[in-house]
């Protein structure tokens, strides 16, 4: 062991929701971890940390946060908190705001006691393997920082273990459409997005609308002289009672210096072009011959988290569209787990087996390569609790979580501008209540329903 003490010293890359989960579950048991974070931003909290800042920061990185100004988040906070810590009892509406859910956070950031094994203002520039390899067949990790406000100090410290908590929602892609390069309006990604009084007046193209381009495209129509929402879902796909006002589109393929033109010929002239074109995965401090991402899959990982060939190098967080609090909470149990050496794992070779088989799987369904880590259809969210559970030994999280889940795309996809007004009481593990206050609704869950 590299610590004097016998304890596994351990790495935490990344200071929000799902690196807080691991510290809180390796400060659990003392006895055995020494858990340090690396936080780059001045304080926790991930994402969650506003800023009107865009583009880098004062200190030439890029800012963190997708944050806008008037963001409540898009799942109830019923399903979108940490197992075992509630939100507050006086917060009765579900669709909280940004600003609660960063308090609700920094809660349990102090409920827990975590800020002493946060290093803040820190950046991790490498991440790499040590040559020596223990009986366990795992490597001791070498992790090189430096303090955000003086990058040329670099310090380097030995690691037993290595969980990488870096998110995924940091690293904006931009699609190459010919003539960009032309346009002289403004053109964002939606992460800089921030204020929608910025687009009074204007005319506004906004190309991709899943969850953050429908919201910000209702928010931007409040001002804006003209609103089109450019996508490639199919009508079925496509909430029937989005707002008439803004325009549907399909995806633009070609730019002008005041207009988008469409697959048909057609154009229209627009002032601004909001990209909400989501994101792709960055793991900028390890090499490629530890992790590869081709067209969003990476490999080689074991249940979309455990490095197949590096046990002790765990991603936390990979898996995309899922109400990620309790299940960040559940996969750092499963890390620790793994850390600990309850958790036996299977050989490589059944590990690259299973990681194949998934992802060919998806591929047969029409899926594209890019959707290896995506969980937002169907059972994919409850198959993979119940995997990750099975692996670490524990229970898995309760069914109300998925029943709200897809009650709440059912709620959007039929009442988009209206969907948060319901408000959502968790009754059981499989069963929950729904008011909606505008109109006293009840709804209630199978298990709640009379036979």
């Amino acid at each position: 062991m590299s610590n004097s003490t016998g304890r596994q010293r351990v790495a935490v890359i990344g200071a929000g929701p799902s690196g807080l989960c691991c510290l809180k579950h390796l400060s659990e048991n003392l006895d055995v971890f020494e858990p340090v974070a690396f936080e780059r931003n001045f304080w926790p909290g991930g994402i969650w940390n506003f800023t009107d800042q865009t583009g880098n920061d004062a200190f030439g990185l890029p800012v963190h946060s997708p944050m806008y100004n008037n963001l409540r988040i898009n799942i109830p906070k019923e399903i979108m908190q940490f197992p075992g810590f509630p939100h507050p009892k006086e917060w009765t509406t579900s669709y909280i705001t940004r600003q609660q859910c960063l308090e609700y956070i920094n809660m349990f950031i102090e409920h827990n006691n975590l800020k002493k094994y946060i290093k803040t203002q820190t950046v991790v520039k490498n991440v790499q393997p040590q040559k020596e390899i223990n009986k366990n067949d795992k490597s001791k990790w070498l992790v090189t920082s430096s303090p955000l406000n003086q990058k040329s100090e670099v310090s380097s410290e030995v690691f037993d273990a290595v969980l990488v908590c870096n998110g995924h929602d940091f690293n904006p892609y931009i699609p190459e459409i010919p003539g960009m390069e032309l346009f002289e309006g403004r053109t964002i990604h939606s992460k800089s997005f921030r204020y929608e009084e910025e687009f009074e007046g204007l005319r506004v193209a906004i190309l991709g609308c899943h969850f953050s381009g429908e919201d910000i495209a209702m928010l931007v129509s409040s001002y804006a002289k003209k609103v089109f929402a450019c996508h490639k879902r199919s009508i079925e796909e496509f909430p029937p009672s989005f707002p008439k006002e803004i325009e549907q589109r399909p995806p633009f393929i070609r730019m002008t210096k005041n207009s988008v033109v469409f697959p048909d010929g057609s154009s229209e002239e627009v002032d601004a072009i909001i990209f909400c074109t989501g994101y792709r995965y960055s793991f900028p401090f390890l090499s490629d011959d530890i992790i590869t991402i081709k067209e969003e899959r990476i490999e080689p990982i074991y249940k979309h988290m455990i490095h197949i060939d590096y046990p002790n190098l765990i991603f936390l967080g990979i898996p995309r569209q899922l109400p990620y609090f309790p299940h960040f909470y559940e996969m750092a149990r499963l890390a620790v787990r793994v850390l600990e050496g309850k958790v036996k794992l299977p050989s490589k070779e059944k590990m690259r087996e299973d990681s194949e088989t998934q992802f060919q799987s998806r591929l047969r369904e029409g899926k594209p390569p890019s959707f290896a880590h995506y969980m937002g259809d169907g059972d994919r969210q409850t198959q993979f609790n119940t995997d990750i559970a099975k692996i670490g030994g524990f229970e898995p999280l309760p069914g109300v979580i998925k029943m709200i889940w897809d009650d709440i795309l059912d709620e959007r996809y039929m009442n988009i501008t209206h969907c948060r007004d319901f408000n959502y009481q968790i009754t059981g593990r499989d069963s929950y209540r729904c008011l909606n206050p505008k109109n006293t609704k009840t709804r209630q869950s199978k298990a709640e329903k009379p036979a």
